[in-house]
């Protein structure tokens, strides 16, 4: 079986935000759904915000008293409840591979909806590290990371990594597809090359591996695009585009049902 290693280089890390935000190519108020249904009733919740244009980029706001509902390929159907401003969750609610789900969020009379489906999981093999020399300095080390799966070759894979180190997010998108890895074991690894950021002995580096279906994986690329270009400010040469929705009614963000495995390892 052929080993495909794949490199991702992280060019700098945040510390842990529950929202992204980017500066939207709009001139007025927009509505953001963010929701999320995953295998774990912890990690399933809906995010509903409300921003404004490029040139007031931290007027944004939680939105509460919206009804928000999710019903599966079976008809049936729950509310969800708002657990803090802007944050609503249903704990009851479990989601299965290859079923699609369905959500509808109202609010002051206009009606958004957006439909995902879960893919099969993923199973993260194992996750471990290499001690490699630097490219421009053989004399000096780095702790590269290296997370092992095997990719199904009878189905089109789309796989978001959501990482922790010490507990906290690095708020940064990693993916992966298969279109030119399909039925091969995977070796994907990354490194930063900020040496002030890199990975440390005794950093603790958790990782899910999210199987998500291909409207996610297109709006988390796009939304990667999007940061990169408006990371210049307001005087870039480039026009940030917005990120590729599956919501209906202009409404900004993603609905993502999703299965996710998990691996951890602790650097030494």
């Amino acid at each position: 079986m052929k080993k495909i290693y794949l490199i991702f280089l992280i060019p700098f890390l945040f510390a842990c935000e529950e929202v992204i935000e980017i500066d939207l190519n709009s001139s007025s108020p927009e509505i953001i759904i963010e929701a999320n249904l995953s295998n774990s009733n912890e990690q399933s919740f809906v995010y509903i915000t409300e921003s404004t244009d490029f040139y007031n980029p931290n007027a944004y706001k939680t939105i509460s008293n919206a009804d928000v509902f999710l019903k599966d390929a079976s008809g049936d159907s729950l509310s969800l409840d708002e657990v803090s401003p802007g944050k609503y969750q249903n704990k009851q609610f479990k989601i299965r591979q290859q079923n699609q789900y369905n959500i509808e969020v109202n609010y002051k009379n206009q009606k958004y909806t957006a439909a995902s489906s879960a893919p099969n999981i993923v199973e993260v093999d194992s996750v471990g590290y290499k001690l490699e020399s630097r490219p421009f300095n053989k004399d000096k080390k780095r702790l590269e990371l290296h997370i092992y799966f095997k990719d199904d070759p009878d189905i089109k894979n789309y796989i978001r990594f959501v990482i922790y180190k010490n507990g906290e997010k690095i708020n940064r998108i990693f993916l992966y597809d298969d279109r030119l890895t399909n039925g091969n074991d995977i070796d994907f690894f990354f490194f930063n090359f900020d040496e002030e950021e890199e990975f440390k002995s005794g950093d603790l580096i958790e990782v899910e591996l999210q199987s998500i279906d291909e409207p996610t994986f297109t709006y988390f690329k796009t939304l990667r695009s999007a940061l990169a270009r408006s990371s210049g400010g307001p005087f870039g040469s480039t026009a940030p585009a917005n990120p590729t929705t599956n919501w209906t009614n202009n409404a900004f963000g993603y609905f993502s049902a999703y299965v996710f495995s998990y691996g951890s390892v602790v650097l030494e």
